[in-house]
């Protein structure tokens, strides 16, 4: 795979998450998180061995545990966003994770790795954005829904810094597998530890927009963008990949209606505190990535090299 075709690929993942929360906004109405988590992790996990099934002859004990480390931010990251957009507008939804790119600065410098000026006012800049996005109204940032999903975008941003390290060393399909097996086993436990306090069977709703929710998020989300993420980082570094994820927002607010049209549920409206909201995480990203001031650098330096030959040849 080249870089390329990485950027392609995450790209091509980013769609079905911007879409993913038109699906889970009415989840928790008919089944518990865990046991949501449970079905969906698993039918993940099935499709990812059946295509990998033979990488498992590779298995060995640091991979085991690389993959529970990222299964255990993922479940953590599933969590809150179940509980955080429960009944919240998909967009509003989009908009806050996309906040995940405030918190990949702060992790690198306790990792002690360096974090440029650039990232720094992009993440500023994001801040701003979301601010937009809720209504210009900082108050919101109250509501539990919000904090549950800022800390969504905590462990969504944990998880983008830990494949960048660990996807390089070791076997994408092992991870992806790995991390949908324990993903199950932790949703599994909590179904049951929920079941026990409840003192109440297990039982799954026969709701068909419940197990279209569940078929999106398993095939899509949990088998289709688990593997394609771990394997395109390889050759894409952590501010990359918050860049391209951070276009969801986009894909969200435009499919919203569409998706509530062919549905025949409801969407919030489009509005332009949205959109502005829209445009201003866009431009903070991109400041962030420094790509804009990098290719316009490189145009500065090619066009003065030209204009020197050229006086040298007159």
């Amino acid at each position: 795979m080249s870089k390329l075709e990485a950027k392609i690929s995450l790209l091509t993942i980013t769609f079905f998450a911007g879409v993913q929360y038109v699906f889970l906004s009415n989840v928790l109405a008919s089944v518990s998180i865990f046991a949501f988590l449970t079905v969906t992790n698993f039918i993940g996990f099935l499709i990812a061995f059946v295509a990998f099934f033979s990488e498992l002859f590779r298995l060995n004990k640091r991979q085991v545990l690389q993959s529970a480390l990222l299964a255990a931010q993922m479940f953590l990251f599933n969590i809150f966003l179940l509980l955080g957009s429960s009944g919240m507008d998909p967009a509003i939804t989009s908009f806050v994770l996309a906040g995940f790119l405030v918190f990949i600065p702060i992790i690198y410098v306790f990792m002690k790795k360096k974090v440029s000026k650039l990232s720094l006012i992009g993440t500023g800049i994001v801040l701003l954005g979301l601010v937009l996005a809720l209504g210009a109204d900082p108050s919101r940032f109250a509501d539990a829904r919000i904090l549950f999903l800022l800390a969504s975008a905590f462990f969504f941003a944990l998880n983008i810094v830990t494949v960048e390290k660990y996807s390089d060393k070791s076997n994408p399909s092992i991870l992806a597998m790995g991390r949908l097996f324990f993903g199950f086993i932790f949703a599994f436990i909590g179904w049951i530890a929920e079941s026990a306090v409840a003192r109440q069977g297990f039982s799954l709703p026969a709701d068909p927009s419940f197990w279209s929710s569940v078929m999106f998020i398993s095939i899509f989300i949990c088998g289709f963008y688990c593997v394609v993420q771990i394997y395109a980082q390889r050759y894409v570094s952590a501010m990359e990949t918050a860049l391209i994820f951070s276009t969801e927002t986009v894909v969200t607010l435009l499919m919203a209606p569409v998706l509530a049209a062919l549905t025949g549920g409801t969407s919030a409206p489009v509005t332009l505190l949205k959109l502005a909201g829209c445009a201003v995480i866009i431009t903070g990203v991109l400041i962030a990535d420094g790509s804009m001031f990098a290719k316009r650098r490189l145009l500065n330096e090619t066009k003065g090299r030209l204009a020197k030959e050229a006086s040298h040849g007159e």
